[in-house]
């Protein structure tokens, strides 16, 4: 049995890690946005993974670089021990077009609650729509969304958000860029499954947390700020 810390740190890995195999080497990545998620893979991602794959592992305590000119903050390891475990879980290597919910996560609530907190915290999102019955219309209903080429990975997600008691909406599939594969997308949209989801779920990446607690406070959201915008606002700075 895996620790619930280590199912949500799976969940990071597949929204916003890759592990790379070669005749020469193999390497394993997690990262984010430099600007808006610095603070979230410091005081929060590292911290999981120094804990349940460096210590476990024996290794030294991850540091991560900047990386200013693709505008990135990330760890880079190559260390065939570490991404070997990663797999033993389930975790793809190369693409992740066929990546799937591990199953050892499926099979338990809480395990599953904190994957999907990974997995939403780096490559989800939340906004908000305007609400067009009004005559001002402002952005006031919340969205949760995540999309990914990952067809299996979408459908499980799917299938996980309705276990644990949510009403989920898969959207169809378009084309993303020139040459690339359809963008699957499962949505979380009615205001009680919202408020539930922060509840139970919730979010660590606080790209996303901000936007949640300046919605609640003035009740809508206007597209398009920053982090340190909406920090400022909510008094965090």
């Amino acid at each position: 049995m895996i620790s619930e810390e280590l199912a949500e740190l799976m969940g990071i890995h597949i929204g916003d890690g890759c592990i790379s195999i070669t005749k020469r080497y193999s390497m394993y990545y997690v990262g984010g946005d430099l600007k808006e998620e610095k603070e979230y893979h410091d005081n929060w991602v590292s911290k999981l993974f120094n804990k349940e794959i460096m210590r476990k592992l024996n290794k030294e305590k991850v540091r991560y670089k900047e990386y200013p000119s693709t505008g990135v903050y990330g760890l880079y390891i190559f260390d065939k021990e570490i991404t070997d475990y990663f797999m033993s879980l389930g975790i793809c290597s190369g693409s992740k077009i066929n990546q799937k919910i591990p199953e050892i996560i499926r099979q338990d609530d809480l395990m599953l609650k904190r994957f999907l907190r990974g997995l939403f915290d780096t490559d989800g999102n939340i906004y908000f729509d305007k609400n067009r019955s009004c005559k001002k219309p402002i952005n006031n209903v919340p969205v949760i969304k995540l999309g990914s080429a990952a067809q299996y990975l979408i459908k499980d997600v799917f299938q996980s958000l309705k276990k644990l008691g949510f009403n989920p909406r898969l959207k169809k599939p378009y084309q993303g860029k020139k040459d690339k594969n359809p963008v699957h997308t499962v949505l979380i949209y009615r205001k009680k499954d919202i408020e539930e989801y922060v509840k139970e779920i919730g979010f660590k990446n606080p790209k996303h947390n901000t936007k949640w607690l300046l919605f609640k406070k003035q009740g809508f959201l206007q597209p398009r700020t920053t982090i340190q915008q909406r920090k400022r606002i909510l008094g965090l700075q």
